[in-house]
């Protein structure tokens, strides 16, 4: 039997509608792409950086840089397609990158989700030049977006260096200038009986656990313009003062005549170390110079004789100047000022001691002789002196000097000393120690023959100078 004309027709009627419902839910849901991987041709899709320029401070040559992060946004709540992104100098450039972990000089057809990032890692490699002072490098990053282009600056300060590898022994009579920077891996060692002359100007950069250790003689010849630097290698502001990034310098027991002069000694982990061994005792002498930010300690001596003149110790984590075990200690026209804020400090600053111990074990046991003079002994605690049991050969005086104690009061309110009296300084947490017109410390010293200027080579007064380093800036 044969099907109704009419049920026929509405049977064929729903079957085509149906059809074509699915049809349109299918077209429908093949085109419910998510916005934001849609992929907009608006050229007023621009990208957005994290930075307009990368910049790097100081970058030796022949030594890669560190790796910077550039992140790049996508703020449309659309993705766009980034035809190009390119060193603009190409396979010739300073620069390398890699965009989200491809390696360029050039990337292509990168597609940016709408509101998401991308990551672009940057370093930098310097040829050597003939230049003698730091020389900038530059180049571009460029973003081709929508027929925009957009870049980002890249900048670095190159510098030509010399460098001292694994366990460098200097020559006999070596000298170092400001012509190049000086990179030290590893240990420069200046043996005994030769010595070591660094110039005016000169810049010494040393890595991490790297030291120079003296057994000859080391001179520092820096100018107040020119002063000699010590300090670490990594440059960014996350680490330009942050202490213990290198070793220091060590003076060893026949280590004589060393003479450090407008030098600025900063972020070691003992900035000065000197040993003694019987008889044998090292000498250094250091004038118009500046350690700050020691891990450790500004100076420390076992045994040693040290003179320290117009000179200035900030920031330690435990001691500004210990003398253990002996040796002879001259401060003059000086200011020691520890607030070491970036540590829980518990010594005092200042610790003299006929015995120097380890591991409660007497190392060395001779007397010491300490003089203070126009000077300030100074930190955040209530207590900054400590001083051990005195044999009859020891002996220590202090004149004209201001002092933070509470346990020496008897011995020291003398001599024109002035004990717990805060010497004013401009900003001393912040390692400013230029005392103040109305400071206390104005015109509280003695004339002392030979030194008529401070540390920045201001003249002194030759009737009544200021204690301290720094005289009064008028």
């Amino acid at each position: 039997m044969s099907a109704s004309p009419h049920v026929s027709g509405g049977f064929l009627k729903a079957f085509w509608q149906s059809l074509a419902l699915l049809c349109a839910l299918g077209w429908g849901m093949g085109s419910c792409m998510p916005t934001e991987e849609e992929i907009t041709p608006d050229a007023g899709a621009m990208l957005r950086f994290e930075a307009d320029t990368v910049l790097f401070d100081t970058v030796f040559t022949q030594v890669g840089s560190i790796t910077k992060r550039l992140k790049v946004y996508n703020p449309s709540k659309n993705a766009v397609r980034i035809s190009e992104v390119r060193v603009g100098g190409l396979g010739s450039s300073a620069f390398q990158v890699y965009v989200n972990g491809m390696p360029g000089p050039q990337v292509q057809n990168l597609e940016l989700r709408g509101r998401d990032s991308l990551l672009v890692l940057v370093k930098a490699t310097i040829n050597p030049t003939s230049a003698e002072q730091p020389f900038l490098v530059q180049d571009s990053l460029l973003f081709s977006t929508n027929g925009n282009q957009q870049k980002v600056k890249l900048v670095a300060y190159g510098q030509n260096a010399t460098y001292y590898r694994r366990n460098y022994t200097t020559a006999p009579a070596e000298t170092w200038t400001a012509a190049k920077a000086h990179v030290i891996y590893d240990s420069v060692t200046v043996p005994a009986g030769q010595t070591l002359t660094i110039k005016k100007g000169t810049q010494v950069y040393l890595h991490r656990r790297a030291k120079i250790k003296v057994q000859g003689t080391l001179l520092v010849e820096g100018e107040h313009e020119q002063r000699v630097v010590f300090q670490q290698v990594r440059q960014e502001e996350t680490y330009r003062n942050a202490p213990g990034q290198w070793q220091g310098l060590e003076f060893l027991p026949a280590s004589q005549g060393n003479e450090i002069r407008y030098a600025e000694i900063k972020n070691a982990v003992t900035g000065i170390y000197l040993r003694a061994e019987g008889a044998t005792v090292p000498q250094v002498m250091l004038q118009n110079s500046f350690l700050k930010n020691m891990l450790q300690n500004g100076v420390l001596s076992h045994g040693g004789n040290l003179r320290l003149q117009n000179s200035m110790v900030a920031n330690c984590g435990e001691y500004a100047l210990a003398g253990l075990g002996g040796g002879r200690y001259e401060i003059i026209f000086s200011t020691l000022a520890n607030y070491a804020n970036e540590f829980i400090r518990l010594s005092p600053s200042f610790v003299f001691d006929e015995k120097w111990q380890a591991n409660n074990n007497v190392v060395r046991q001779a007397p010491y002789h300490l003089i203070v003079l126009n000077s300030i002994l100074w930190g955040r605690q209530d207590e900054e002196l400590q001083f051990g049991a005195m044999g009859q050969s020891s002996s220590r005086i202090i004149r004209h000097s201001f002092l933070k104690t509470k346990a020496y009061v008897a011995e020291f309110d003398k001599l024109g000393n002035q004990l717990n009296v805060d010497p004013l300084f401009r900003d001393g947490p912040n390692s400013d120690f230029q005392i103040i017109k109305l400071s206390p410390a104005n015109a509280a010293g003695e004339p002392v023959a030979g030194i008529t200027l401070d540390y920045e080579d201001k003249a002194r007064d030759a009737a009544k100078p200021d204690a301290g380093a720094l005289e009064v800036d008028y």
